[in-house]
């Protein structure tokens, strides 16, 4: 039987060559079959559904997954609770929330727990939950195929300064030089700009974590030359801003407090927004983290491209005759 909304539109497209797990958590029967035959009709797709969070964990004992969807009210154990304990155990995971009761709190707390998508149910579409897991394994890509460029160039730049004793030394020296620095942005990464559009008290919090902060209204210009912008939810301005920033230079952290509107948070996920719950018991932890892992990844990308160049005059240099 078709599905409601089901036209096959974009199928095959975005395929890899291998099969992605997902594993789909739902106690109502009816709702599980019929995301797991949408699913199911992508050929590169291995569905686990299962029925509750305990049935789950099992599963995530033995097995690696890309994908976790999950609703959120679920017997026993919850979906929020699940998603936590999920990511413990696989890191790598990315988590995805259905729930028919949206509400802010429910999607600070879903984000807070490692959640990256957020859908609302009834679907208007079908196709949104199909969409959504794309995405997800879209996001899991990019980060294996960052770490696993990061592994390939600290090999290629030790396996080059091995082969290339006799190379000048002034570019010897050079690759050594960015290759510790690469090593050590890979260990501890997280030093840069950040500026906050808010309160006095999220400037605290990150200086507190001993981060390099400024406040700086949503006008200032300075915000586009910033690693990472922290705003507000409680700002009036920060749908302008978070638009204006988007795609610039700066990653932008949403901090949305506990007043935060459902509508606002939908539209930050929408945006692909970092998104921050702010006045919960772990908030002075929950968002150092995030900048902390923001600026890392930032840190490894920088330091990545000058080992590149490095890489690149050390072979200039062997290839070339003295």
């Amino acid at each position: 039987m078709d599905l409601p909304f089901e036209t096959g539109e974009g199928e095959g497209e975005g395929r890899g060559t291998l099969a992605s797990k997902v594993l789909l958590v739902d106690d109502e029967p009816v709702v599980l079959d019929i995301c797991v035959r949408l699913l199911a009709r992508e050929a590169d797709l291995i569905v686990s559904p299962v029925g509750s969070a305990e049935e789950a964990l099992v599963l995530l004992k033995d097995q690696r997954f890309d994908v976790l969807v999950t609703d959120k009210n679920l017997p026993g154990m919850g979906g929020v609770e699940l998603i936590a304990e999920a990511r413990r155990m696989q890191p790598a995971l990315e988590a995805v929330m259905i729930t028919a009761y949206a509400s802010s709190e429910s999607v600070i707390a879903a984000f807070a727990a490692g959640a990256s998508d957020y859908i609302v149910k009834p679907f208007d579409d079908l196709r949104v939950l199909r969409a959504k897991v794309r995405a997800a394994l879209e996001r899991r890509s990019e980060r294996v195929r960052t770490r696993d460029g990061a592994r390939e160039m600290a090999r290629q730049a030790a396996v080059l300064l091995d082969a290339g004793r006799d190379a000048p030394e002034p570019a010897h020296e050079a690759l050594e030089t960015e290759l510790r620095n690469y090593e050590q942005a890979v260990r501890m990464g997280h030093t840069g700009n950040v500026a906050v559009v808010g309160s006095a008290e999220a400037v605290k919090v990150l200086r507190d974590a001993e981060f390099e902060v400024v406040e700086l209204p949503p006008y200032s210009p300075q915000l586009e030359s910033a690693d990472v912008v922290v705003v507000e939810t409680g700002d009036p301005q920060w749908h302008t801003l978070a638009e204006r920033l988007q795609g610039r230079s700066p990653d932008v952290v949403l901090l949305a407090g506990a007043d935060a509107d459902l509508s606002d948070l939908l539209e930050a996920i929408t945006l692909r927004m970092d998104l921050v719950g702010y006045g919960q018991s772990n908030a002075a932890r929950v968002l150092p983290e995030k900048v902390r892992m923001l600026l890392m990844r930032r840190g490894i990308q920088r330091a990545q491209q000058r080992l590149t160049a490095a890489l690149d005059t050390f072979r200039q240099s062997i290839a070339t005759p003295n």
